[in-house]
């Protein structure tokens, strides 16, 4: 009997001990899984409400660093991509809560409340309006037919520089000159590849306000990556009429 209840106890502990082993093993290897996984932000938000609108701004005037671009008062929704948000506190917020793996819905993400409440802050100055992304008036802008300028090519004509618009701030402007842009804007000025709407000179000795020529598809007319209710508005745009069937 003795030596029976050693034995017994024996494989009980070696049992225990296994286990043990196991699950340190398991542990181990979901920390280490846990570590792996990096959950990426969120490239677009979209929010509701008042926002400046700069993407038919083809006369801004370079500040320094800067083009002031006289923009679009608009209420409808409007998008915003989170690495170009100037507001850094609202920027890491933001980048924090939407993320690929946990998206923020419709003026769920922080830079939404911040716009809507007047608290965007760019170099200790809180602004009332942000210039951000809308579809007003783009398949008026479409007609212009896009057109790649880009500075490096041997036989450019065009502007070197262009104003990039997203996420910037804007005052309003009493004496604007064209009372349907009252909000002016304080874009960054780029010098790299940009698109162009008919042309790759702005207009009255100004710059354009516009995108990277990395962020919009030529043969395809569209942009290259996933863009927020683009899928609606490239339909709107189209010529009413049938499509043809594909070949069979």
């Amino acid at each position: 009997m003795r030596f029976q209840f050693l034995a017994i106890t024996c494989i009980v502990w070696i049992a225990i001990s296994y286990g043990s082993i196991c699950l340190a093993e398991v542990s181990e290897r979901t920390d280490n899984n846990a570590s792996d996984f990096i959950d990426v932000p969120q490239e677009f938000v979209v929010c509701t409400g008042w926002h400046a609108l700069c993407s038919a701004s083809p006369d801004c005037k370079m500040n320094g660093d800067k083009a002031d671009c006289d923009c679009l008062r608009v209420n409808e929704p409007h998008i915003i991509a989170t690495s170009e948000i100037q507001d850094l506190v609202v920027k890491r917020l933001t980048l924090a809560k939407c993320t690929e793996e946990y998206p923020c819905d419709i003026d769920q993400a922080p830079v939404c409340k911040a716009i809507k409440d007047g608290q965007y802050e760019v170099d200790n100055v809180k602004y009332n309006w942000v210039s951000t992304y809308s579809y007003r008036g783009w398949c008026s802008l479409l007609e212009y037919k896009p057109i790649a300028c880009d500075q490096y090519t041997s036989d450019y004509t065009g502007d070197l520089y262009w104003a990039i618009c997203d996420a910037a701030p804007c005052t309003e402007n009493p004496n604007s000159s064209n009372l349907d842009k009252p909000l002016s804007c304080q874009c960054r000025v780029k010098n790299t590849p940009f698109v162009g709407f008919g042309s790759c000179t702005g207009v009255n000795g100004g710059i354009m306000s516009s995108f990277p020529l990395w962020a919009w598809d030529f043969q395809r007319n569209t942009y290259p990556f996933a863009m927020p209710g683009y899928e609606y508005v490239q339909g709107a745009c189209a010529t009413l009429k049938s499509d043809p069937l594909p070949s069979r």
